[in-house]
Order: structure tokens, then C-alpha cells, then sequence
């Protein structure tokens, strides 16, 4: 019950419900998360704590970046209901519309990690 209840909580805001949802879709860094979100680094850094120690996330390092997934334990009923819950929502499909805008750019301003240009 105490996981459930800590899975529960850390979907319970919207920045950490957001970030979820794009994770859920393909790894992604800080940077690309700022990107995406219009928010400051630690604030994300501050949700992706919260996501990753209610098991919901995790990371792969990478040099000195962090790379960020969905969790590959999460079940698969939370999964359809986070992915039924984002098209729902403008705002998290305004967000899946501007991460494939932000990995698709050419530009470098446009993809801010150093590590997706190589």
C-alpha cells in the first residue's frame, strides 16, 4: 500500500505528471525537458527526484549527462491510463507537440543537448 501510495503522490502535480508523460514516450535530458516545460533546471531536477524515488522513472548516464525514461516496471494498466489521461489534456499535448518539434530541429539553439547532435 505504501507504494501505491507514494505513485499516487508523485503523479499528484502537474510538472511531475507532464514530465511522466513525456518520458514515457522516449528518454530524455534536463535540458530537453527545460526546453519542452519552459521551466527552470531545478525545478524538473526537483520533480525527476520526486518521479524516480516513487519508482516511476529511470536514468542512464551518460558522460556527464542524465538521461531520463519511464520506469520499465511501471504496469502496463498505469500506462494506459497516463497515456488516456494526456488526451485529455491540451497542455500535455501541446507539450508532445513541442518535444517532436524540439528533436526534429536542425538548429543547434533548437536541440539544446550536445549529446543528440553527435
Amino acid at each position: 500500500m505504501e507504494e501505491t501510495t507514494k505513485i499516487f503522490r508523485a503523479l499528484a502535480d502537474s510538472t511531475r505528471m507532464r514530465i511522466m508523460l513525456l518520458v514515457l514516450k522516449q528518454e530524455l535530458c534536463v535540458c530537453e525537458l527545460e526546453s519542452v516545460l519552459s521551466m527552470e533546471q531545478s525545478r524538473i531536477s526537483h520533480a525527476l527526484r520526486t518521479l524516480r524515488d516513487a519508482a516511476l522513472i529511470e536514468e542512464r548516464r551518460e558522460s556527464r549527462w542524465v538521461f531520463y525514461r519511464a520506469a520499465a516496471s511501471l504496469p502496463p494498466s498505469l500506462i494506459s491510463y497516463l497515456e488516456e489521461s494526456e488526451r485529455d489534456d491540451e497542455q500535455t499535448l501541446a507539450d508532445s507537440e513541442k518535444m517532436a518539434r524540439l528533436l526534429e530541429s536542425e538548429e543547434p539553439e533548437g536541440r539544446r543537448c550536445p549529446l543528440r547532435d553527435q
